[in-house]
């Protein structure tokens, strides 16, 4: 991260603050002095160290997937983070999405688009939601979206991902670096997925993840492809090679657009305009509005944007005439060792789901 000479006291200051808060929580929870809470069925949690950008979504998304096929009872929790709700909300019940993107906030409420057959709830305090729908559902397993770091929750399967190409000799906690705790702390990771391995290879780092680990935690390797384009808000699905000859221009919300970027360009679409907004970002239609005037100045044809921007698209742009088609790329999240990861989950959570 580029800081301006007159910034870097502050930051650096602010950094060893910031450690030194994260370190005494990390402590305080070690030796019992925080207390912890355990549900009544396996938890399985999937985060990481850094600030967005290592596909938690996706991977939830996929062992969502992986468990219902399986015969699990899935449920999934999740912060709910920059929702405009509070307390617990039952964004979906397993087959109907109860709520808004705006109320579940948008990574849930996608999760709950995605994983038709799951619970999803959101709720700052993951135990106390974990415990509220356990009293009104059916569960075998709760996944915890983005929970490396919500220690007060005991999981039963702590996974770890780590983008492929992070230099983690090079890893800076915030505010210098995008780092959320220390790289040791890897140490309470269960297994670790190297994601977006198939942009660059994992060598660099997993090497440099090594030393952190403890001896037996699986290590996998995983990809994002991108995989279609949904056609909104009437949902139609297309190929990628639909636009492949026409100029467009992609419109982000996320930790780290310039990836989403990378990977149309690396699929043959032609970008000639981008459009960037703040992570989590909940677009007006005044927004949309003034992006599609410099989209049709700019000579682009369609918007292309991700599934979780398509969440925060304000209801009312699908009121009107849109002049230029808005598309959301969809995107595919796959473990190269997915029966390894099937096998170690499953072993894990034993005993069998109970069928109904």
């Amino acid at each position: 991260m580029f800081l301006p000479p007159l910034a870097r006291p502050a930051a650096y200051v602010s950094a060893k603050l910031y450690e030194l808060g994260v370190r005494t929580r990390l402590q305080l929870y070690a030796r019992g002095w925080l207390k912890t809470y355990k549900l009544p069925a396996p938890v399985i949690s999937v985060g990481n160290l850094t600030v967005g950008g290592t596909g938690k979504t996706p991977c939830t998304a996929y062992l969502a997937s992986l468990l219902t096929a399986a015969g699990y009872r899935v449920a999934i929790l999740s912060r709910g983070y920059k929702r405009t709700t509070k307390g617990i909300v039952e964004v979906s019940d397993g087959e109907r999405i109860l709520c808004s993107s705006a109320e579940a906030g948008d990574e849930p409420y996608l999760l709950a688009q995605q994983c038709r057959g799951a619970h999803v709830v959101v709720g700052a305090d993951r135990y106390a939601a974990g415990m509220w729908l356990w009293q009104r559902a059916q569960v075998d397993v709760f996944l915890l979206d983005d929970g490396y770091q919500h220690i007060r929750l005991q999981r039963d399967v702590n996974f770890a991902l780590i983008d492929a190409k992070e230099d983690l000799s090079q890893a800076k906690l915030l505010p210098v670096g995008h780092w959320r705790e220390p790289v040791a702390s890897l140490s309470r990771a269960d297994a670790v997925i190297l994601t977006r391995a198939g942009r660059v290879g994992s060598e660099p780092a997993l090497r440099s993840a090594e030393r952190f680990l403890r001896p037996g935690v699986l290590v996998m390797t995983a990809m994002h492809e991108l995989d279609g384009l949904r056609c909104l808000p009437v949902n139609e699905l297309l190929p990628l090679t639909a636009l492949s000859e026409q100029p467009i221009a992609a419109l982000t919300a996320i930790a780290q657009p310039e990836r989403f970027i990378d990977d149309l360009q690396r699929n043959g679409l032609n970008v000639v305009a981008q459009y960037t907004f703040a992570d989590h970002h909940r677009y007006t239609l005044a927004e949309i509005q003034n992006v599609f005037a410099a989209v049709q100045q700019a000579g682009a044809t369609a918007i292309l944007t991700t599934e979780k921007d398509a969440a925060n698209l304000p209801d009312e742009l699908w009121q009107t005439a849109l002049p230029l088609p808005i598309y959301a790329v969809q995107l595919r999240f796959h473990v190269v060792e997915a029966d390894a990861l099937k096998d170690f989950v499953l072993r894990r959570i034993q005993p069998q789901p109970q069928l109904s």
